[in-house]
């Protein structure tokens, strides 16, 4: 019998908990902590912001499925590991000690490091979790003129949902903007291909921004925020009435003494999603120290690579699966202007861009989908 202990129940934390649950006999006990007992599905942020679902559309008690899964639910926060030992100790509502593993899975996600951007806190929306995003849908319908500001600081890694911001803006307020009551612009910190890890899109995206009279600005990398304005390292000034900013990601910090990360407090894996410097040990998800933006698909891939060879090697074998890298995303603009991107970070001969309606269509299907599937 081995113990298996994922940490962390977003999507990398759910989905290797499915897969070992249908891979593994009961003879292994899984074991999944988390100090939510809620899954959220982040890619519905924007729908939630503008009440186009409910909070209960978009999330579901984890606890109960992972019980019709087989799997054990600890609700409780991670305080530190112990590799040598092979221990983690954790502290919550109904557990407080320390979990012994076999294997384990860091799927943790990432930390918003919000106090790299002075005043971030302060004056910026942000739309990663239900109550921001609620709040941010608030303030949008309170608002009647000026200018509005979205994007994100450097190390947000998250491009997609201010554009698709953007967007839903330019509809509800398409009056307004051709007035010069409201203006909108969207700010990167880099150029648009280094924002979606080397694939070129800025034709498609500057044309959709350009029909709908959004500005975008690259190359603004955001320092400093005050009540009126963003300040860049590169000294832009930019006047803000509503802002919402994608923060700096990093990874965590309890798992500095292992040796296991980076600078950011990213785990370097390699392909097999295995931990770099740790025997027994995978991660996936946010938490992991490749380049490029970070997605959901990415985070699902890398949980299906790193339960499949978790298993491989509970029977015995050698790991073979692999993780490829890549983006498959589709902004959403709400029409014909929405893009479909597939493109390889690692294998840039991989890249195709598509354009339409139907990718609109396409995603609250899938989304919607796989909601059901997994809830």
């Amino acid at each position: 019998m081995a113990n298996v202990l994922i940490i962390g129940g977003g999507f990398a934390g759910l989905i290797a908990a499915e897969r070992l649950s249908a891979s593994l006999d009961s003879t292994h006990q899984i074991t999944l902590a988390s100090p939510n007992k809620k899954f959220t599905f982040y890619p519905a942020l924007v729908e939630l912001a503008f009440g186009e679902c409910d909070v209960s559309d978009i999330t579901f008690d984890l606890s109960e499925k992972l019980a019709a899964l087989g799997v054990r639910y600890v609700k409780g926060e991670v305080l530190g590991i112990n590799a040598r030992r092979r221990r983690a100790r954790v502290t919550g509502d109904d557990f407080d000690g320390e979990l012994v593993f076999d294997f384990v899975i860091f799927a943790m996600g990432r930390r918003l490091a919000t106090e790299k951007v002075g005043g971030f806190f302060e004056h910026s929306h942000h739309l990663l979790g239900t109550n921001a995003a609620i709040k941010f849908g608030n303030a949008v319908n309170k608002f009647t003129e000026g200018n509005i500001v979205l994007g994100s600081c450097p190390g947000g890694r998250l491009p997609v949902p201010p554009c698709e911001a953007a967007f839903v803006l330019a509809n509800k307020f398409e009056r307004e903007i051709a007035e010069g009551i409201i203006n909108i612009k969207v700010i990167f910190p880099e150029s648009l291909s280094k924002a979606f890890g080397g694939a070129d899109l800025h034709k498609e995206l500057e044309s959709a921004f350009a029909k709908r009279k959004i500005n975008v600005l690259y190359d603004v990398p955001i320092s400093e925020i005050s009540e009126i304005e963003v300040i860049s390292a590169e000294k832009h000034r930019i006047a803000h009435d509503l802002l919402m900013l994608i923060p700096p990601f990093r990874g965590q910090a309890i798992l500095d003494d292992l040796g296991i990360t980076d600078e950011n407090d990213f785990i370097k894996v390699n392909d097999q999603m295995q931990v770099n410097g740790m025997e027994n040990a995978y991660a996936a998800g946010d938490l992991v120290a490749f380049s490029g933006p970070k997605f959901a698909h990415m985070a699902v891939r890398q949980a299906e690579v790193a339960a499949a060879n978790l298993a491989s090697e509970l029977s015995g074998k050698d790991p073979k699966a692999h993780y490829d890298h890549e983006i498959a995303a589709i902004i959403d603009a709400g029409g014909a202007d929405s893009i479909y991107l597939h493109y390889g970070i690692w294998d840039e001969s991989l890249y195709r861009i598509r354009k339409g309606a139907f990718w609109s269509w396409a995603k609250g299907t899938h989304d919607a989908i796989w909601r059901a599937r997994h809830r």
